[in-house]
């Protein structure tokens, strides 16, 4: 039973090919990464396959064929060139196409064929770039990206995987006629459909049957730069995207993207994330604002990064929610009265994941006295890391917040004198907070809360009005460790069981930096043993010892104070239904023990 235990371990720490070897939850994952690329008002946009092959879809206004999609090119590293993608035969979407097919030796030029085409200087320019490694899509064909991603055609020229056909010869024909494809890549997929037409503004909707054909994903790329011509209703229903992303230039003239479809895809009954490369073109709230926007899968889940390096963490939509536990969220502050800039624009609300491993979002209600909003999105929050839940997306109006969660607009606001935040799921609050006059904070100043693990009020306010400054000058921490923090956080261990493989979660959320991290396994936690001025809980039988201390089960303790390792399990899996115990133990350069958590058990399937 142990040696295959131990074989796997050995393979997954050590033998694993380096490039696709994961780290830790808390860092990006490692796999397929897509950039799409702010040039403005257009769409481009890079993937990078796992093996490192390169393919871009659609690349700009003319220009930003060499003033931005080269540079997003090159900063993946290729090893290889694919294909390139052309959505549809508009300027702003294929105009810097042929700086990039000049310049680097894309193997296929993908686009939708000459129905309808028109002819000018920019198509002309694409059309001899692209030369003989022009080829016409296929809807229904599956093309190889490379290291296991693919792209699958769902709909060209009004023809739809599976034999619908809708005809694109109404209003905006070009648009309707866009290709649209589908990525995947484990259980990772996302849809990008140029400017495909939804019906609105007398245009043809192809995107019903599109959306039915392509199926659930978990990124959607905002058809027509999020024009009220496209993203019906439909298509959200059929898609049911946790991500939206949306390429618009900065005050464009064309309101992209617009209240109407912004306010479709974010919804108080089902918020979603809605991130775009600018603030587009007025005062729409509802979305965060990035500039380039980097999406970073292993197929588990995926991380959207902002060009500052911001980011927000997503589990794959196949992947179910565990319930959280009471508690394990803690409301970690309170901005309920900027300065620098409006209420309806500054105010946040900020919890923190204080549990033994990351948790999902998805179905998570935050409420106030007047209203409730409940995510749709499967946010992925890992130990001690805080989620920023504001009114405004973009830092240019929200006082210079860090991306956050944003809420539908006009669905939640804190009164300055007494309000309720409350956070639950499936009915169960897991936090809240009742406060009154005299709570801390006051114009400008957030409400921090001191002790996490505290109750907010047990004979005086546990919170404090902070003292950092942020963005625009008002005070607080938002995203970051509140400076009124005094929280004495326990060691934890946790573990998460997949078919294949078991994650052990290690967080120390107090000795980030400067300690070491063992994460032990035993057959056994009867009497535990004694070590370092402490008592370990699991016994020091054969799996113990033959364990401890291999490959990343001893590690220094990241600053972050929280660590995962991937352990593969064989198949057929020798050690099925025995139990299986873990701690997690800090060990400083003396070889004490500061810490140690409680044993857990678990059992492999």
């Amino acid at each position: 039973m142990l040696a295959p235990l131990l074989f796997s371990l050995t393979c997954t720490v050590v033998v694993a090919p380096a490039s696709l070897q994961q780290g830790s939850q808390a860092d990006a994952p490692i796999g397929m990464t897509v950039v799409m690329v702010d040039v403005g008002q257009g769409d481009g946009m890079v993937v990078r396959a796992p093996d490192g092959q390169v393919h871009v879809f659609d690349a700009g206004p003319n220009g930003e064929g060499s003033a931005s999609m080269m540079p997003a090119i090159t900063a993946l590293a290729p090893t290889s060139y694919g294909y390139t993608v052309l959505s549809h035969f508009h300027i702003d979407h294929l105009g810097g196409l042929d700086t990039v097919l000049n310049a680097l030796p894309f193997q296929v030029a993908l686009d939708r064929g000459d129905a309808n085409r028109a002819s000018n200087s920019s198509i002309n320019s694409y059309l001899s770039a692209a030369g003989a490694r022009r080829q016409l899509v296929t809807v229904g064909a599956i093309y190889q990206l490379g290291g296991g991603a693919t792209m699958t055609c769902i709909c060209a020229n009004g023809s739809i995987l599976g034999g619908a056909f809708v005809n694109p010869a109404l209003a905006q024909e070009e648009n309707a006629r866009s290709l649209v494809m589908r990525i995947d890549y484990g259980d990772f997929s996302m849809w990008i459909g140029g400017d495909l037409t939804g019906g609105g503004n007398s245009t043809a909707d192809i995107e019903g049957a599109a959306a039915l054909a392509c199926g659930d994903v978990d990124v959607y790329k905002l058809n027509h730069h999020g024009s009220n011509t496209s993203t019906s209703i439909n298509l959200i229903s059929q898609l049911d995207p946790e991500l939206a992303i949306v390429s618009c230039g900065t005050g464009n003239v064309y309101g992209h993207p617009t209240t109407t479809i912004t306010n479709r895809i974010n919804q108080a009954l089902a918020s979603r994330a809605l991130l775009s490369t600018t603030r587009g073109s007025a005062n729409t709230i509802g979305f965060s604002v990035t500039g380039d926007l980097r999406i970073d899968t292993d197929g588990y889940r995926y991380r959207a990064t902002a060009q500052n390096g911001d980011f927000l963490d997503f589990y794959c939509d196949e992947v179910v929610p565990e319930p959280i536990a009471i508690g394990d969220i803690r409301i970690s502050e309170v901005q309920r009265n900027p300065s620098a800039v409006s209420d309806t624009n500054g105010e946040y609300v900020e919890v923190v994941n204080v549990g033994a491993k990351p948790i999902a979002l998805n179905g998570l209600s935050l409420s106030d006295n007047g209203g409730n909003v409940v995510l749709a999105s499967n946010y992925m929050l890992v130990p001690g890391r805080p989620m920023l839940f504001q009114l405004d997306g973009a830092p240019s109006r929200n006082g210079g917040q860090p991306l956050g969660a944003v809420l539908p607009y006009s669905s939640l606001q804190w009164a300055n004198t007494s309000d309720t935040v409350v956070v639950q799921q499936g009915g169960a609050i897991i936090d809240s907070l009742v406060y009154t006059s005299g709570f801390p904070g006051s114009s400008g100043f957030s409400a921090e809360r001191i002790d996490l693990l505290a109750p907010h009020n047990s004979g005086g306010w546990n919170y404090a009005s902070a003292t950092a400054v942020y963005g625009n000058g008002d005070r607080g921490t938002p995203g970051a460790t509140n400076t009124a923090d005094n929280t004495t956080h326990p060691v934890q261990i946790g573990v998460t069981v997949r078919p294949d493989r078991f994650t052990l979660h290690g967080t120390a959320l107090d000795y980030g930096g400067n300690t070491f991290s063992v994460i032990a396994l035993s057959y056994g936690a009867t009497a535990g043993f004694a070590f370092g001025g402490a008592q370990i809980p699991i016994d020091p039988d054969s799996l113990f010892s033959a364990t401890l201390g291999v490959g990343e089960l001893l590690a220094l303790m990241p600053t972050v104070g929280y660590r995962s390792v991937d352990v593969m399990v064989p198949q057929p899996n020798p050690v099925v239904g025995i139990p299986i115990y873990a701690a997690h133990i800090i060990l400083d350069l003396n070889l004490l023990v500061p810490g140690v958590s409680s044993a857990i058990s678990f059992v492999l399937p």
